[in-house]
């Protein structure tokens, strides 16, 4: 038989291990803020983009598909 009962040093006294992890706070880096790439091309645009791209991905390989099956039937 197994036993399931809790092991004498799990059995309060010590100290505990915080709730949450505690990170330093982010500063953005003047350097890299004031550069005029960062500016034209933010990470936002990006996801936009590539969330534009991936939404239409889909039905045009579908589309694609029907054009080359009708293609090969008829040809």
């Amino acid at each position: 038989m197994i036993d399931l009962s809790p092991h004498p040093r799990d059995s309060g006294g010590g100290e505990t291990a915080p709730v949450a992890p505690q990170h330093d706070p982010i500063t953005p880096d003047p350097a890299h803020t004031s550069s005029r790439w960062s500016n034209r091309f933010s990470h936002e645009r990006a996801e936009r983009a590539v969330q534009l791209v991936s939404r239409w991905a889909g039905p045009f390989a579908l589309l694609a598909t029907l054009i080359l099956i009708g293609w090969i039937v008829i040809y």
